[in-house]
């Protein structure tokens, strides 16, 4: 699967982040990490690499809503790229 334009990046991220948010309990940091990564955004894949470690530094249920993230953003840009 290639990496997705910066466009799609940020479209795809903003759709997985309003799925999920009735679902997270630590709203507003998750919130601060979409727009951070919306701002720098260059790909998908890019987005969930970067993502991905921060999880090792944060507490466990700020852990579980960012793989609830990760989890949406993955199956958007999986059912994107497969039409």
């Amino acid at each position: 699967m290639g990496e997705s334009p910066p466009s799609d990046c940020k479209e795809i991220i903003r759709s997985a982040f309003d799925n999920v948010a009735a679902h997270i309990f630590n709203l507003s940091a998750l919130q601060m990490a979409v727009d951070e990564f919306v701002t720098e955004c260059i790909s998908i894949d890019s987005v969930v690499r970067d993502l991905e470690p921060r999880m090792d530094k944060v507490e466990i249920t700020l852990r579980t809503d960012m793989r609830i993230l990760i989890n949406e953003i993955q199956h958007l840009r999986e059912r994107k790229f497969s039409k």
